[in-house]
């Protein structure tokens, strides 16, 4: 008999979802970087062990104040990979924020298992911990959580696998066996040149910056790509570009390193930084960015 299932990874900006599902798929698919909201669209990574089928969901942060329709789609990819998933995750810090409503009413209706997971709980003495990861389930005690779990990076992963596994549903498995992922290459690029802006660029600019891969073509020999950044404003793009050009070289040579490392063979990387004023407000603009509404 096998199992399969869609296991959710939710919570807050910077909880600790995508450095969890790293560890879980045993695979850096999921950006990182000390900012939060680094993670902008669902992902799903598979992990397969023995009978079961993990088909874990990193998701965007939930935003408790929203500033513009970005932050709206955002809290909605969590929602929606909440409703959609067997088991619910429920990332936190040790001191919670409180989830947006329509986000808290998922987590106390939802008719599937719900785990917290505190994944900063090394920063503690190694006595205190226990205590902290107790008082945590007390703040949360309304919520209709089964178990909780330190899975600090200092902690094994064994026992929280062991626990999920029956509560998969029994299914075929759901991918290949051998699979990773069921997202295309060019989604991993344009996340390589996210956290290769976000660690360059200071302050709020990365927030106003998106990526969009608009040709990625395989060659013999070397593969081409173009991807084009977007700023809010035209006052971004020379920060972003750099004095005669550095910063965009800077950004564009340490992406084109991991992309090929990432798909053993040489690629060209193509980048242009352009203007989309305001795309963090627009419906229209965000749709075609890949943000989905609905």
């Amino acid at each position: 008999m096998t199992r399969a299932g869609f296991i959710a990874l939710l919570g807050e900006p910077n909880a600790g979802k995508s450095t969890l599902f790293n560890r879980l798929i045993q695979t850096p698919l999921a950006a990182i970087t000390p900012k939060p909201q680094t993670t902008r669209f669902c992902i799903p990574g598979i992990l397969q062990r023995g009978d079961s089928q993990y088909v874990f969901v990193d998701t965007p942060g939930w935003i408790s104040q929203p500033r513009n329709e970005w932050h709206r789609l955002l809290t909605k990819q969590s929602l929606e990979a909440g409703r959609n998933a067997d088991i619910c995750i429920w990332v936190c810090p040790p001191s919670p924020s409180p989830p947006p409503p329509e986000i808290d009413h998922m987590l106390r209706s939802r008719k599937v298992p719900l785990f917290l997971v505190c994944t900063h709980l090394d920063s503690f003495p190694p006595d205190k911990r226990n205590l902290q990861l107790t008082l945590l389930m007390n703040q949360l005690r309304s919520y209709p959580i089964q178990q909780a779990f330190d899975l600090s990076v200092d902690q094994p992963l064994d026992l929280f696998l062991d626990t999920l596994s029956p509560l998969l549903p029994e299914s075929p498995f759901l991918y290949p066996p051998e699979d990773i992922t069921p997202l295309p290459i060019r989604f991993f690029v344009s996340e390589i040149l996210r956290r290769q802006i976000y660690q360059h660029l200071r302050e709020e600019l990365p927030y106003s910056t998106e990526v969009e891969i608009t040709t990625y073509r395989e060659e013999e020999g070397r593969d081409y790509i173009a991807a084009t950044v977007y700023v809010e404003k035209e006052s971004q793009k020379p920060i972003l570009i750099g004095e005669k050009g550095r910063m965009i070289k800077k950004i564009g040579t340490k992406a084109r390193e991991e992309i090929e490392k990432m798909i053993d063979k040489p690629v060209f990387l193509d980048l242009r930084v352009k203007v989309s004023r305001n795309w963090r407000n627009s419906a229209m603009t965000l749709q075609s960015l890949g943000y989905r509404s609905s």
